[in-house]
């Protein structure tokens, strides 16, 4: 299917922005598995504590320490998480959501220009796309991704049909 390319720029508004923060965070990379297995173990320490507290002196405490430490570690985490999107959020509303960077969508490949830097990927060497409620998330790698945030609805049909045919099997949503 042979169609021109096709030109945006990526606004990333604050709303976006959450959305792909935690898709990419928790559900893509999974980064919730640590914390959830910390704190398993530490609450399974614990259950083995509070289940020697008749022969063992102490027990209940290092117990209590041991689920405190468990179920706070994680929440920490979490809650560190949450304020640094905070804090991003609130910088991308005082800027007034400016662009972000220019995409072109041609058939060789995505073309990307943020300021003076211009870099071009081939649909082959990139990982994946994600459809989101609010984005499009193209990966050029495994760490690096490009959101395509639609003005409306069929301008992000069109986006996601142009990238399901040139990343078969990459694409997720």
């Amino acid at each position: 299917m042979k169609t021109g390319p096709l030109n945006l720029e990526a606004r990333v508004t604050p709303e976006v922005f959450r959305e792909f923060a935690f898709f990419d965070t928790f559900r893509r990379q999974k980064r919730w598995r640590g914390p959830a297995l910390f704190a398993l173990m530490m609450g399974g320490f614990a259950a083995v504590c509070f289940a020697l507290r008749e022969s063992r002196e102490q027990a209940v405490l290092i117990g209590t320490v041991l689920l405190v430490v468990g179920l706070g570690l994680p929440a920490a985490y979490v809650l560190s998480f949450y304020l640094s999107v905070r804090r991003r959020e609130k910088a991308l509303k005082a800027a007034g959501c400016p662009v972000a960077y220019r995409l072109r969508l041609e058939e060789e490949g995505l073309h990307v220009r943020q300021g003076e830097r211009e870099e071009r990927f081939t649909w082959e060497g990139m990982e994946e796309a994600w459809r989101l409620k609010r984005c499009l998330c193209v990966y050029v790698d495994e760490r690096r991704a490009y959101l395509l945030p639609p003005r409306d609805e069929e301008e992000g049909e069109r986006l996601w049909a142009f990238l399901t045919a040139r990343l078969p099997g990459k694409t997720w949503g």
